[in-house]
């Protein structure tokens, strides 16, 4: 960290008297300048809880108007937490030099994955290995670049579970106990260990198991493009030599998903390892699949086997594909107008060559299209429009230190040195901030509706910092750390202001901590009402922003990003105190344990007029049930263990009726037995030592079969004629309440004579005829088993004539 901030570069520099060239690192090839990747450097430190989604999917990062839209096509429920769906995601950002995304043009299908940017191979070390699980080590990049010029860490995504940078596990971070070597977790302690080897090339893949007991293999590779980069070096002569470096966004797709009680969700691909995603099918163990068809690289249909969704694209104005309407089995469709977003860039003037200065290290180059606005929309398929107008603005973090590079300074023959520096190509260190798609305005209306409209404001308040000696904006590294963050405490930590103002005078404040390595990414506090003099209600949030390890560690591992930009990911800093003042009340609710997880273990609640105490948040259990029973037999319901419970309660209701109560106690697992027959709908919920009962957990179902039946044997007694009474009987057989005794005459239809519970019938006959009966046994559900054999008696105009009058 503490060299190659004082550059002889670009320039020449008279050292002793003597000549000596340099390079420098200005770029002026049409690929981006590293600088134009600072938005993404402190876009962790903006990511925070997004407002909506709403009816468009549409949800929008409140620190910086981040704006991304996502929607669930297809979701085919089944008898565990596994997802058998079919979901997208759009993000809204600069498309500059960007070309289609893979699968959906410019959406991705949203399934779960670990990825990372690389140049261009998922390799690491020097060596460029591909161990890339478990040796925990950054890319290898060829001078004259930098890791840093394009390295974000290595992101884990599985939809709807758990998502954020894989951290190296730290040695005392307690881990699963089951016999796995945990190399990488998350702070929603998700633990992962590796895969020797990837199912469609060489290397490493990932094995990530959730706090549930899920188990994920990431182990396909894909790959698509990313936006090149240049620099540009000159000679001692002046010749200027253009340097350019390739990356890719590497993928590693989950192949199968299985809970830890053997359910199963398994994906098939139809990808080269550096070619980009071809997702093919999804399928799961309890008969869920979804099947994916495409046309040339795009998705063109999806199908469950009987219902089909239409994907159809046209092409923006720059060329690029986009992703236009989503057709549904019904025939309507989803209306997608996004190709203003995907044809979005933010641009910014070539290198100058005549000395023009734009930039600095400081300051970042003004957009030449900084005016530009770029609209979008979402058609629902009942008629509604919801439409989002973004811009370009500035967003980044306060109390940054400075430390430039690339700060050119000339030695003269005295030894004295004296600036003779270019600032255009001037970077810090660590990123201050940058230009990203802003979300200004959202706007809804369609039939039946009154039109709505929303307008956002933001006030980043960016700062910087030079510590005592900084000389020409570089660190006097010799005695000071200058990475450490010079603010430690909420006296001087700064934030940024968000403001919406919506329909009906709605009107909140959103205030985001935004200092470098303290209070970044966090909600600090929500203020509402009709305007900043009129405040109704103010919420103001407190967090352990200590840094130090607790009864929870300060951290549980070791981000792998460059210059402390895996903060917001190392530090997970819980919320102890949250403070409503509202009509001139205060409530409050603070946090008085935790536990190693950082969960709360108690917590007081109390306003102006009285407090009391409060149990802590209980999770939800996962419930498994088999798929399938029989009557009379026994079923195993599962469900995971939860942090302070100590009593589960598992109610049970047929065919969507009333929920009874069936267990209760502190095992997680119990076997039941139903005696009829039907769909039977289980939920488990945990309650705590003070009495208090968590959510309960979707509702899982088991179809009960009757129990076998056995087939009765039946007889009828010699008949006396016309008119003359004689018994049919048959016998009792197991599974069996009821039976049905039917009758035919002749070559006539049979028709059910008697249902009850006994075994044998009186019956007779007026005329002379061929008679033949059949019988069955039925379950109390009104299942029935086989019929028996038949048997035929014949109805005689007089008792005469001798023989036998019944036939098997």
């Amino acid at each position: 960290m503490n060299g190659g901030q004082v550059r002889y570069s670009c320039k020449a520099a008279i050292i002793g008297g003597l000549f000596l060239a340099a390079a420098c690192n200005a770029q002026t090839s049409p690929d981006k300048y590293v600088w134009e990747e600072f938005s993404k450097r402190v876009q962790a430190s903006e990511k925070v809880t997004p407002l909506g989604p709403n009816f468009a999917g549409e949800a929008v990062s409140l620190s910086n108007g981040d704006l991304s839209f996502s929607a669930t096509d297809v979701s085919l429920p089944g008898n565990s937490n596994l997802k058998v769906e079919f979901s997208r995601k759009y993000s809204v950002f600069s498309r500059k030099n960007f070309s289609n995304l893979g699968m959906l043009a410019d959406w991705v299908v949203d399934i779960p994955s670990i990825s990372a940017v690389f140049a261009p191979d998922w390799v690491v070390g020097s060596a460029a290995s591909q161990q890339r699980c478990t040796l925990g080590q950054i890319p290898k990049v060829d001078s004259p670049f930098s890791v840093a010029d394009f390295w974000q860490g290595i992101q884990l995504n599985i939809p709807g579970v758990a998502s954020g940078e894989l951290l190296r596990t730290s040695a005392s971070t307690k881990k699963p106990t089951d016999g796995a070597t945990y190399y990488w977790v998350t702070n929603e302690q998700v633990h992962v260990s590796c895969l020797s080897v990837i199912k469609n090339g060489s290397g490493e893949g990932f094995l990530v198991r959730t706090p549930d007991g899920t188990k994920y293999w990431f182990d396909w590779m894909a790959q698509t493009n990313e936006p090149g980069i240049s620099m540009m070096l000159v000679d001692g002569g002046g010749a200027r030599t253009t340097h350019s470096l390739a990356v890719k966004k590497n993928y590693l797709y989950v192949t199968r998903a299985e809970d830890r009680f053997g359910n199963w969700v398994s994906y098939v691909y139809g990808n080269a390892s550096d070619d980009p995603a071809r997702l093919t099918k999804i399928e799961a163990s309890d008969g869920r699949v979804l099947t994916i068809s495409y046309s040339g690289s795009t998705i063109s249909t999806v199908s469950d086997g009987t219902r089909d969704w239409l994907y159809e694209y046209g092409d923006t104005s720059s060329g690029r594909k986009t992703l236009r309407s989503v057709t549904l089995p019904d025939g309507s469709k989803w209306g997608i107008g996004l190709s203003a977003f995907t044809n979005a860039e933010i641009k910014y003037d070539v290198y100058p060559t005549g000395g023009e200065i734009l930039r600095d290290c400081t300051s970042n180059a003004i957009p030449h299209n900084f005016d530009d606005r770029f609209v979008g929309s979402i058609t629902h398929p009942a008629g509604a429009v919801a439409t989002f107008t973004v811009g370009i603005l500035e967003h980044g973090r306060s109390y940054v230190p400075i430390s430039c590079n690339n700060v050119t300074v000339l030695v003269t023959s005295s030894g004295n040195t004296q600036l003779s520096n270019d600032p255009n190509d001037d970077m810090n260190l660590w990123a201050i901030g940058g230009y990203s798609l802003t979300l200004l305005k959202k706007e809804v209306s369609g039939p039946g509706m009154d039109s709505a409209q929303w307008q956002y404001t933001y006030i980043p308040n960016m700062s910087t910092y030079a510590y005592p000696g900084n000389k020409y904006q570089v660190c006097d590294w010799a005695n000071y750390d200058c990475q450490q963050p010079p603010c430690k405490n909420d006296s001087c930590a700064k934030f940024s202001v968000t403001t919406v103002v919506g329909p009906n005078s709605e009107w909140v404040r959103y205030i985001h901590g935004n200092t470098y390595r303290y209070n970044e990414g966090k909600l600090l506090r929500v203020e509402t009402g009709g305007g900043p003099e009129v405040l109704l209600k103010t919420e103001t949030h407190t967090y352990d922003f200590t840094q130090m390890d607790k009864v929870y560690p300060a951290r549980y591992g070791q981000s792998l990003r460059l210059r402390g930009e895996g903060f917001q990911g190392e530090y997970h800093r819980p919320k102890i105190r949250v403070e409503t003042v509202q009509q001139g009340t205060t409530f409050s609710r603070n946090v008085d344990g935790f536990d190693y997880f950082a969960r709360p273990t108690a917590v007081t609640s109390s306003s102006s007029d009285a407090s009391d105490s409060e149990a802590p948040y209980l999770d939800v259990p996962v419930l498994s049930v088999p798929a399938n029973g029989v009557a009379g037999k026994s079923h195993t319901l599962n469900w995971t263990t939860v942090h302070s419970v100590v009593l589960y309660e598992v109610q049970r209701r047929l065919s969507g009726g009333a929920y009874t109560l069936v267990y209760s106690g502190s095992g997680t697992n119990i076997g039941l037995t139903y005696t009829g027959s039907g769909t039977l709908g289980y939920r488990v919920r945990g309650c705590n030592s003070y009495g208090t009962c968590g959510s309960y957990s979707a509702e899982r179902s088991i179809v009960i079969a009757p129990a076998a039946i056995a087939t009765p044997t039946i007889a009828a007694s010699s008949p006396h004629g016309v008119g003359v009474s004689f018994n049919v009987s048959w016998t009792a057989v197991s599974g069996a309440t009821q039976y049905v005794l039917e009758r035919k005459v002749g070559s006539g239809a049979y028709v059910a004579i008697y249902t009850g519970s006994g075994l044998s019938k009186y019956v007779s006959y007026g005329t002379a005829a061929a008679l033949w009966f059949r019988v069955k046994g039925c379950a109390a559900g009104g299942e029935c088993g086989m019929y028996s054999a038949e048997v035929k008696v014949q109805i005689k105009s007089s008792t005469g004539g001798g023989g036998d009058d019944i036939e098997p």
